[in-house]
């Protein structure tokens, strides 16, 4: 099925477009505070939406969510009241009506005011269409055409070296003010926006801005026991995508890739999504044919059946989480790869209770902070708190205490983040190795975000006899 084809009985499904698709799931997350990309297709299920208006929902509800500071900054300056006095189903109007203004260059300002003041009315909100209107072409006004290499207080920051210029200031002074600029100019938290400040300089700075607010790339990871890269790029290719051959013989990128479970070849478990860094895990690991293999934290089990993939499926895998929901999807990925070589446990959110070893090799890719994969889960720089890197870290080297009694002497540990932090990544390392003496690294790799692909950090031990 190509991304163009429309289910058989999409004629007796309500017709969805992509405001309504965006307001809806705007609304869900303000109250549930679920992860949008589930709910896009939570409520596009039962619903009839072409492959464009889903595309474009997915960048509005991904997009507001990054940009959420960048557009209070925005709409603030345009009305004569303090957002806790707009109702919030309104300020969704407006983040999305000034988000198509400010960032979507293909939709005209003019749909972009009538179709949200035309949602507005049929949400049953028609009282308040004129206040909506009325900000919205207030913010039309302040736009102008023009683009500039340098960030300032009336220009929006869109891509590196682009920023759009308005006609007023709205973001505070960069000089004077640099935490809160970035803060309010990027959408970050300005907690964190300070504690990367006393890592980075303003050039890398801007730089990590920027890729935390792209649209992430799509990397595909061809099962290499169902197919070969080059057999599933041509069928890409067919279906009207645009591939490219990755660093790693089994990776394609794919340009707009679109809902994944209608790209060719997923229904037949041909792929699996998976960003090049969290590829790089399991290659570090070195998995065997016919090896004991233990992945602690296993959930949603992409690194998993890559273990599983890279043992040609012989031997054992041990897949682990603490969550039986989430070990769920770990079996739902088993069988539509066809892996049969992984057995799912659920075990205690301590990990006392791991299945006993000893392993020939052991991934841990541990509970983190996020905060080098920003980009792709939207959500996540609004749920971490200062003292959750603090309270990883903890449970980051409990978990390592506890994987390494399972590993036999000569036996493999990967340990790995999706965070850029310090005291997640290296601190954690050295502490375990003064503890351990038995332990050595052999390899360790932090990646920053954006060269080429998500940030983390990797670190190969060895227990020595």
């Amino acid at each position: 099925m190509t991304d163009t084809d429309q289910p058989s009985d999409s004629a007796s499904k309500p017709v969805l477009t992509a405001r309504e698709l965006a307001y809806q799931v705007l609304e869900q997350y303000r109250d549930s505070y679920q992860f949008v990309s589930a709910l896009c297709e939570e409520l596009s299920r039962d619903k009839t939406i072409s492959p464009e208006d889903y595309r474009l929902a997915v960048e509005l509800t991904h997009g507001i969510v990054r940009r959420k500071l960048t557009l209070e900054a925005v709409i603030l300056a345009h009305v004569n009241r303090p957002k806790e006095n707009i109702e919030p189903g309104l300020w969704t109007l407006l983040e999305l009506g000034v988000y198509q203004l400010v960032f979507l260059d293909q939709v005209p300002h003019h749909a972009a005011v009538h179709e949200t003041v035309e949602l507005c009315k049929k949400n049953g909100q028609s009282r308040s269409a004129g206040f909506i209107n009325g900000v919205l072409r207030g913010v039309t006004r302040s736009l102008t055409s023009d683009y500039t290499e340098s960030p300032g207080q009336d220009t929006v920051p869109i891509s590196p070296q682009r920023y759009l210029k308005l006609k007023l200031n709205v973001f505070p002074d960069q000089e004077s003010q640099p935490a809160e600029f970035f803060s309010s100019a990027f959408s970050f938290p300005k907690w964190l926006i300070k504690r990367w400040r006393t890592r980075f300089n303003d050039t890398e700075l801007l730089d990590l801005c920027f890729w935390f607010n792209a649209a992430p790339a799509t990397w595909l990871r061809v099962n290499r026991l169902k197919g070969k890269p080059d057999e599933l790029a041509r069928q890409l290719v067919d279906a009207g995508k645009t591939v490219e051959t990755g660093p790693f013989p089994d990776s394609l990128f794919v340009e707009r890739a679109g809902r994944i479970d209608l790209l060719p070849g997923f229904e037949e478990g041909l792929f699996c999504v998976q960003d090049l860094t969290a590829m790089h895990a399991s290659v570090m690991l070195a998995p065997k044919p016919g090896e004991t293999i233990l992945d602690l934290c296993s959930a949603p089990g992409t690194k998993t059946t890559h273990i599983a993939e890279l043992m040609n499926d012989t031997g054992t895998v041990i897949a682990t989480d603490s969550k039986k929901e989430r070990l769920a999807k770990v079996d739902e990925n088993c069988q539509r790869l066809g892996l049969k070589c992984i057995e799912t446990i659920p075990i205690l959110p301590s990990g006392e209770d791991i299945p006993a070893g000893p392993f020939d090799a052991v991934l841990l890719d541990v509970p983190c902070s996020n905060t080098g994969v920003l980009g792709k889960r939207p959500e996540a720089r609004w749920r971490l708190k200062p003292e959750d890197i603090v309270e990883f870290s903890q449970l980051q080297l409990r978990l390592l205490h506890t994987a390494i009694y399972e590993l036999k002497p000569g036996g493999r540990l990967v340990y790995s983040t999706c965070s850029i932090e310090p005291e997640e990544n290296q601190l954690v390392i050295a502490d375990i190795l003064k503890q351990h003496p038995s332990l050595k690294l052999v390899e360790e790799e932090a990646y920053d975000p954006g060269d080429p692909a998500d940030g983390g950090y990797q670190a190969l031990l060895v227990k020595q006899a």
